[in-house]
């Protein structure tokens, strides 16, 4: 599977979040895997909302207008 370039400029981008989103949830000394999920689950959101966003470059739906 060939990624492009907004494919793996999205996936860095989602795997800041889910770092970010997993030590946050560990760092308030909860381990429990359904919260450890949400934060995986919550992490998506960032990149979701640039993708859907047709102003943003960065993840390829963008509409030069």
């Amino acid at each position: 599977m060939k990624l492009n370039e907004a494919q793996r400029a999205m996936l860095a981008s989602y795997g800041r979040s889910v770092l970010a989103a997993v030590l946050a949830v560990v760092s308030t000394g909860n381990y429990m895997p359904e919260d450890l999920l949400k934060a995986v689950l919550a992490a998506a959101l960032p990149p979701i909302i640039r993708w859907v966003n047709p102003k943003d470059p960065a993840f390829g739906r963008y509409e030069d207008a």
